[in-house]
């Protein structure tokens, strides 16, 4: 496994910041310039994200002679760690994870003494909302990029399309994702559209990268953003994933009694990049332990060399990091994820592969320009 830290001058942030110098809005982080003069000639852009489409999976299911793969940009990173929650919000609101507090999949949030899925503030082992809203909006809010150049250009058409297993999405699958983006497109006003669907990272996650289901699901979205782009020659398409994925095999915490011992809970973020929160007195005995037990799997980091290294990111840290970064952070080096056991069981072992370790497989991203 070839490993790779972000490059954060060529991954998401910069891709975002592109898009708001293109609008004249007031940039957070350095740009490409590549893209800027792509923009630069384009008054309808639209944006398609596929969670997960990274360039392994691309380069494994689809031919380099594939028309798709023609289309190739330029190859980015995402941001660290390569994940939904990090990687998506980053593209979307322009600063890196750090700067924004939307770190990882899930965080232990003190007024619920518990681990809480960011996006759909549920309780990250039963499920259960832990309150009505959004726990992380409410601490982090941001104006993300689609607000900051609606507001600098109202006469603009600025809009979004999401699955409906988003809050507000209207996309029942895969045909209705390119019947509704057609929609959008036919409008002839000047815009700037995001789009974003959850394929292929849900079959990767339940099947593996190598599955017959990912590779037709990877080549029907060549085909439909091929179609969209030949039906509107005059519209710039810029697609991308968030990240790429691996298979993996999950690592139960409880799985050695005198490591997990020295934990004051399970592990919060992601199961390739776990924060861990440790008792008094138990770090030495940690670090021993986790250097025997899980050494050759991870790259295991103190908090503050998690800061001093900006590991998630460039910019001043939001004051929730201070409170979900843990005493230590591991990072993912071969095929391994760490999990907790419920009932006895792995509580994940229905994934097959997973995201947020430091390979190229989940790092890199293909920037695919259309109509350029």
């Amino acid at each position: 496994m070839k490993l790779i830290r972000p490059d954060y001058s060529n991954c998401l942030v910069n891709l975002s910041n592109s898009f708001l110098k293109k609008y004249g809005v007031d940039t957070y982080h350095s740009t490409m310039s590549d893209v800027d003069a792509v923009l630069a000639q384009h008054k309808l852009v639209v944006v398609l994200l596929f969670d997960g489409m990274g360039k392994a999976l691309l380069d494994r299911h689809l031919s380099s002679e594939h028309p798709f793969r023609k289309t190739v940009f330029k190859t980015i990173t995402s941001t660290f760690p390569p994940t939904t929650v990090a990687a998506t919000t980053s593209l979307l609101n322009g600063k890196f994870p750090i700067e924004s507090g939307w770190l990882g999949w899930n965080q232990y949030f003190k007024e619920f003494k518990r681990n809480v899925d960011v996006f759909n503030n549920d309780d990250s082992v039963t499920k259960i909302k832990v309150a009505p809203g959004n726990a992380l909006k409410e601490k982090a809010p941001y104006d993300g990029i689609l607000t900051l150049i609606s507001r600098k250009h109202p006469e603009l058409y600025v809009t979004s399309l999401w699955p409906q297993i988003v809050a507000g999405g209207t996309v029942a699958d895969l045909p209705d994702f390119f019947t509704k983006m057609e929609t959008i497109c036919s409008d002839s006003r000047s815009k700037f559209i995001y789009g974003y669907y959850h394929q292929p990272d849900g079959l990767i996650h339940a099947n593996g990268v190598a599955a017959p289901i990912v590779k037709q699901t990877i080549e029907d979205i060549a085909q439909g953003v091929l179609d969209l782009a030949n039906k509107h020659p005059d519209t710039l398409f810029v697609v991308l994933a968030d990240h790429g994925l691996v298979d993996i095999d999950f690592l139960a915490m409880e799985e050695h009694p005198d490591f997990y011992a020295t934990n004051k809970r399970i592990f919060s973020n992601e199961p390739r990049a776990p924060f861990f929160f440790i008792k008094p007195f138990q770090k030495k005995r940690f670090e021993k332990l986790f250097d025997h037990y899980y050494g050759k799997d991870f790259v295991l980091l103190k908090r503050k060399e998690v800061l001093a290294q900006k590991w998630f990111g460039e910019g001043k840290p939001h004051p929730v990091c201070k409170e979900f970064i843990g005493d230590y952070m591991a990072i993912a080096i071969d095929h391994k994820a760490f999990d907790y056991l419920i009932d006895g069981q792995i509580a994940h072992a229905k994934f097959k592969a997973h995201h947020a370790g430091m390979s190229e497989e989940e790092m890199l991203i293909d920037l695919m320009i259309l109509n350029k």
